[in-house]
């Protein structure tokens, strides 16, 4: 059946402008304690548009966090890209924290220093700011507390588009308002009633993908309530971005209302994904792009391999220094982190880091299940699988696990029977050993268990490629 209509989403694109430093110890702390790049967001937003633009695709949305930290160039720089783009395609946005620094606390780079007298926005000026790219052609539109906007706009004769903007809900969190959601809610109950599909954007979470111990934090407040509220009122699809993973899970309400919700990882990091959505008569189909290359340095580089090699380094360099560092640069490490009072903690624990890291970078993965099969319930792993992955480097599963957690493919793809065996072993130890600690542990134990699994199955759905029913059965 032929498609009706087609868009595609992006992500956290996160522009940083180079004027705010790009070179010195300062920036590379920085830049190398993010999973996202900042020097070589304008090259890849570049590439990625230049994709989008002779696509098929007719519109692009792009779901929060369209700069660095909501310095003022970066706007600028970021309106040059979006007008380029929609002298091709029809660009709709919604704005987040970082396009107004809501922790004020903006910086520039330079040698050894951070400044922090950088112009950035407000949350008042960005409506103005990103009117041609929403507002400006909504047919319904609610203005925030914040003076932020979420609107309705008309994608095609039968599906529209509900950009939220859930910055704040008044208490503290992400989220809405009563107002707000009163607004929400009527919104896609009459649009719904009137036969047409909502696809709604935001940039928080409502559903927490892999695990509320890794998640809780990237959803707005109340959001079990609001997953329950949504759907209820006849939200299907929603695309959301801030946590930087690429994930699908369906909600369904205590009713049997069912929603998606397709978590959109970081354009400037890895994998740099841009979901293409296909809506036909019956069906929405979910499928993963990616840009393919891009120009940077006066050098061009494969996409995938550029970030990957940047994501597994952030965890490396950590290593690195925690290992092999002085002190003072273990404690700028670890702050580079956000880890508080870090120069206390290498006072305090710097022998017992250096050594658990070198283990880590020297040991393998038959290695540590050896000394795992030795605790309590075990033994955990047969040995044959443990020979076979006897010189199987520890930190390849580490790295692997943390690119799967970004990609939503599964960790298990591509590899062999003994190691997908052990993997799934260790995955229960966590609920094993913390059982015999309480049912508080036990319950830590089980959702730490379910992650892991989560990430070496890649869930129940496939996060990169998924087609559904348009309407609710």
């Amino acid at each position: 059946m032929k498609p009706t209509y087609k868009f595609t989403v992006v992500a956290d694109p996160h522009y940083y402008d180079a004027s705010l430093g790009v070179t010195g110890e300062s920036y590379a702390l920085r830049s190398g304690s993010d999973q996202k790049c900042l020097a070589e967001t304008g090259a890849l937003l570049d590439a990625a548009f230049r994709k989008l633009a002779a696509s098929d695709t007719q519109a692009v949305l792009i779901a929060g966090d369209l700069t660095n930290d909501g310095e003022r160039v970066c706007h600028e720089k970021m309106l040059e890209k979006l007008r380029a783009l929609r002298l091709k395609k029809p660009v709709y946005v919604t704005t987040a924290t970082h396009d107004w620094c809501c922790d004020q606390n903006p910086r520039r780079f330079d040698g050894d220093k951070v400044y922090h007298d950088v112009e950035t926005v407000s949350s008042e000026e960005l409506y103005a700011l990103y009117d041609e790219f929403g507002t400006g052609a909504a047919r319904d539109r609610f203005v925030t507390h914040l003076g932020t906007a979420s609107y309705l706009a008309d994608l095609s004769e039968d599906v529209v588009l509900l950009a939220l903007n859930d910055d704040q809900n008044g208490k503290g969190r992400a989220g809405y308002t009563p107002a707000h959601l009163n607004w929400i809610r009527k919104t896609i109950r009459r649009e719904s009633e009137n036969g047409k599909t909502v696809i709604a954007m935001q940039h928080h979470l409502l559903y927490p993908h892999l695990s509320p111990l890794l998640t809780e934090h990237a959803c707005c407040g109340d959001h079990e309530e609001l997953l329950r509220l949504l759907s209820e009122a006849g939200l299907r699809f929603l695309f959301v971005g801030h946590s930087h993973l690429q994930r699908i899970d369906r909600y369904v309400s205590p009713k049997g209302r069912e929603l998606y919700e397709i978590n959109v990882g970081a354009l400037c990091g890895y994998p740099a994904p841009m979901v293409e959505v296909t809506l036909t008569e019956d069906s929405v189909s979910i499928d993963t792009v990616h840009p393919d290359t891009f120009c940077y340095g006066g050098a061009t580089y494969d996409v995938q391999s550029y970030l990957e090699i940047h994501a597994v380094h952030m965890l490396g360099g950590l290593l690195d220094v925690l290992a092999h560092g002085t002190r003072e640069q273990a404690a700028k490490g670890l702050a580079a982190f956000n880890i508080r009072n870090s120069e206390a903690i290498v006072r305090r624990y710097g022998a017992l880091l250096r050594k658990a890291s070198m283990i880590v970078q020297t040991t393998t993965v038959g290695s540590v299940g050896k000394h795992l099969n030795r605790l309590p319930g075990g033994p955990f792993f047969d040995k044959a699988d443990l020979r076979a992955l006897a010189k199987v480097p520890l930190t390849d599963t580490i790295y692997a696990f943390f690119l799967s957690a970004l990609s939503g493919e599964p960790v298990e793809t591509g590899q062999s029977a003994a190691y997908t065996r052990v993997l799934r072993a260790a995955a229960g130890i966590p609920r094993i050993c913390l059982g015999k600690c309480g049912k508080k542990a036990e319950a830590v134990g089980e959702e730490l268990e379910r992650a892991l699994c989560e990430i070496l199955t890649g869930g129940e759905l496939d996060n990169n490629h998924l087609t559904v029913k348009r309407r609710q059965i």
